[in-house]
C-alpha cells in the first residue's frame, strides 16, 4: 500500500506540477496522511478543487485517481405522458404509441426514471404547491383545474400501464413488427431501438449509477445545496398549458438558488490505466434517449 501510495502520489504531483514536503520519514501510516494533508493544501493553492482527486484502493492497488463528471448540459430532462395518452387514443398512431409504451416501462422499471405521480416525488410536490396556492385565489381558475385533474387523471393512467411487465416483455417483438409509415413512426422506431440496446447491453443500467449526490465543503457548517437528479430527470404532465407554464418557471426560479449540480461521475486513474465499465457510454446514449424522447413528444399534435 506504501509502495503503491508514493508511486501514485508522485506521478500526480508531476501532472499538476506541484511538490511536496517529505514525509516519508515519518513511518506508516502517519507518513501518508501527512502526505494527504499537504497535498490539500497545494492543490487549493493552484485553485483546483482538492475534491476532484480520491485515492482509491482496487483489487489490491492503491492508486490517486481524477474525477471526471458527465456534463448534463444544466437541462430539465422531463418526459411528457400526456402525448403518449391521447398517442394511445389515435388509430392512426397506435402501433407507434405501444413502441413508446415499452420505451417508457423501460425508463420507469429499469432506469428508475422518477416519476411525477409519486408521493415525495419532486415534481409531485411542486405540482401540489402550485395547486394549493391557486386554490387560495379568491377567483377559482376553472381552466387551471381542469388542467390539474387532467394531469392526475393521465398521470395514474399511464404509470398503470408502464409498471405492466408486459411491456418490456413484448418490447423486442413490437420492434421487429413495426412497420413505419411515416417520418413520425420512423422517429419512434429509432429511440425504440436505441432504448432496447441499452436495456440488452446494460440490463442493470440505472440512471442513478454514477451520482455521488451532496458535496461537502469543510468551510461551511452543513452541506451544500445541490441540484439532485430528482430536481432535473423525471417524468411530467405536458409540456402545454398554464399549469406545465407554472411548473417549469417555478422549478428554474427554485434551481437557481441552488449552489451546484449532481451530475454522474467517474474516477480516472492517474496513470492513465483503463478500468472496465468506467465509462459514460450508457449515460451518454441514456440522456440522448431522453433528450430526443421529449423532443417527440412535445412536437406530438394532439
Amino acid at each position: 500500500m506504501e509502495r503503491d501510495f508514493y508511486s501514485s502520489l508522485s506521478m500526480l504531483c508531476n501532472q499538476l506540477n506541484v511538490s511536496l514536503p517529505e514525509t516519508a520519514q515519518l513511518g506508516f501510516p502517519y507518513n501518508m496522511a501527512s502526505a494527504l494533508h499537504y497535498l490539500k493544501i497545494v492543490i487549493k493553492a493552484t485553485g483546483a478543487d482538492w475534491q476532484d482527486i480520491r485515492l482509491v484502493e482496487e483489487d489490491g492497488a492503491v492508486f490517486f485517481a481524477r474525477q471526471q463528471r458527465f456534463d448534463t448540459r444544466m437541462t430539465l430532462y422531463y418526459i411528457a405522458v400526456e402525448p403518449l395518452f391521447f398517442m394511445l387514443y389515435d388509430k392512426s398512431r397506435k402501433a407507434s404509441a405501444h413502441l413508446l409504451l415499452s420505451v417508457f416501462a423501460y425508463l420507469f422499471q429499469v432506469v428508475r426514471i422518477p416519476y411525477h405521480m409519486q408521493e415525495g416525488n419532486y415534481l409531485n410536490y411542486t405540482y401540489d404547491m402550485l395547486h394549493d396556492w391557486k386554490m387560495q385565489d379568491d377567483e377559482e381558475d376553472i381552466e387551471f383545474v381542469k388542467e390539474y385533474c387532467r394531469m392526475e387523471y393521465i398521470g395514474d393512467a399511464i404509470e398503470l400501464k408502464i409498471q405492466s411487465p408486459a411491456n418490456l416483455h413484448f418490447f423486442e417483438k413490437r420492434i421487429q413488427h413495426f412497420r413505419a409509415g411515416d417520418e413520425f413512426d420512423r422517429n419512434c422506431l429509432k429511440l425504440a431501438e436505441l432504448a432496447f440496446t441499452l436495456f440488452s447491453d446494460y440490463p442493470d443500467g440505472r440512471i442513478y449509477d454514477k451520482f455521488q449526490e451532496g458535496s461537502y465543503d469543510e468551510e461551511e457548517d452543513d452541506v451544500s445545496r445541490q441540484i439532485s437528479l430528482v430536481n432535473y430527470i423525471s417524468f411530467y404532465g405536458s409540456a402545454n398549458g398554464e399549469l406545465s407554464n407554472l411548473v417549469i418557471e417555478t422549478v428554474n426560479t427554485d434551481l437557481q438558488e441552488f449552489n451546484g449540480i449532481d451530475e454522474p461521475m467517474i474516477y480516472l486513474q492517474i496513470d492513465g490505466r483503463e478500468i472496465e465499465g468506467n465509462s459514460f457510454d450508457f449515460e451518454t446514449k441514456l440522456f440522448m434517449l431522453l433528450e430526443d424522447l421529449s423532443i417527440l413528444l412535445n412536437n406530438y399534435q394532439y
